[in-house]
């Protein structure tokens, strides 16, 4: 206790004070109550995001995708900028959990090249990271095509996982299982670190990145049901680890299920998951579709999981990526609120959209 004590004293104290930062249920309330555009503009000039997006909120019809870089730019930057005080025991995990920033990259271009976003766009939506990895971003840009900038992947391993997946690609003609096949290339990643962690280092990352994993096993099931997909090419999606909390057994008993009520039903009754289970319960009793608002729910679960690692002393390293997973969480809402506004749309509309810290 008094070595975790030593090592995490000072990221501790410094992670608890950007937290008492995040916007409170009472901003979001007043930010969302916001009469147009320009009242909301007023707003935000009372706060540090003002200065982030900067000249883009003073314009008639500001840049979205400018926007949403800068954002996420600035949390990028925030990220890198707090690793100092990291201690040197647990650099090799944190590294792995902030390579997301680059696969994230390739995801952008991945998208653009297949037509999901305009290619045009995805230039707007990189961000920028190490000078290495910048040089890579680039050689990737400028691929022709999917097989180009699979080719072009220097790390073999992750070559491997998305060549693996090409003919599923092409034969479904969507990017779902390029962009799955990037995620458990990274979650595999940081699960080989997350072994080398020790004590309450280890308990605390495997419950929350555990709960991520089974979160994101379950949402690939349900939305392969809503596309119609067969389990057979489904199994070989899922991100099958020791820190999933949900069993390979329980996995194909899920994806055996008949229709999305039985897959509900099981969830609630066999998982952790009951609240995320009973919230896609109340979709089907109101006659919304099964995974309408599927994001906001198992964010809020997750959310609740990083709040609890705030509690008591939190000398542990999983301290780090609870709060920027907070801080994440803070970036979209605020872009849900200014989307909203340009767009015209209620206050009670918007909020309904918002996850609260």
């Amino acid at each position: 206790m008094f070595k975790n004590a030593r090592d995490y004293g000072p990221l501790n104290v410094y992670m608890r004070s950007q937290r008492t930062m995040l916007f409170s249920a009472g901003t979001y309330n007043l930010l969302a109550s916001a009469t147009d555009l320009n009242n909301l503009r007023q707003m935000l000039a009372q706060t540090n995001y003002h200065e982030i997006i900067g000249s883009e909120m003073v314009k008639d019809y500001p840049n979205l995708i400018e926007i949403d870089r800068r954002l996420t730019q600035n949390f990028v930057d925030q990220f890198n900028s707090f690793r100092k005080f990291v201690p040197p025991r647990s650099q090799q995990f944190i590294t792995a959990f902030g390579s997301r920033f680059f696969l994230n990259n390739i995801k952008v271009i991945l998208s653009g090249l297949y037509g999901a976003n305009r290619f045009e766009d995805a230039r707007g939506m990189l961000i920028s990271l190490s000078e290495e990895e910048n040089r890579q971003t680039e050689s990737l840009f400028a691929a022709k095509d999917v097989p180009a900038l699979i080719s072009r992947l220097e790390n073999p391993a992750l070559r491997s996982a998305l060549e693996k997946v090409i003919g599923e690609y092409r034969y479904l003609d969507i990017v779902y299982p390029l962009i799955i096949a990037i995620d458990q290339f990274y979650y595999n990643s940081l699960c080989n670190t997350m072994q080398s962690l020790k004590g309450v280092d280890y308990r605390s990352a495997k419950r929350f990145f555990g709960a991520q994993i089974g979160i994101q096993n379950l949402e690939i099931i349900l939305r392969s049901k809503a596309f119609g997909i067969q389990p057979a090419m489904v199994k070989k999606w899922l991100i099958y680890t020791q820190f999933c909390p949900l069993s390979q057994q329980l996995l194909e008993r899920f994806l055996a299920a008949q229709d999305f009520e039985e897959t509900f039903k099981l969830i609630k009754e066999e998982t952790a998951f009951k609240d995320l289970a009973n919230r896609l319960i109340t979709n089907l009793e109101t006659g919304l579709t099964p995974l309408a608002n599927f994001d906001l729910y198992a964010d809020q679960h997750i959310v609740h999981i990083a709040n609890s690692i705030f509690r008591g002393a939190s000398f542990n390293i999983t301290i780090y990526p609870a709060f920027f997973f907070l801080k994440e969480i803070e970036i979209r809402n605020l872009r849900t609120i200014i989307l909203g506004k340009i767009h015209d749309k209620a206050s009670e509309e918007i909020l309904d959209k918002i996850i609260l810290l």
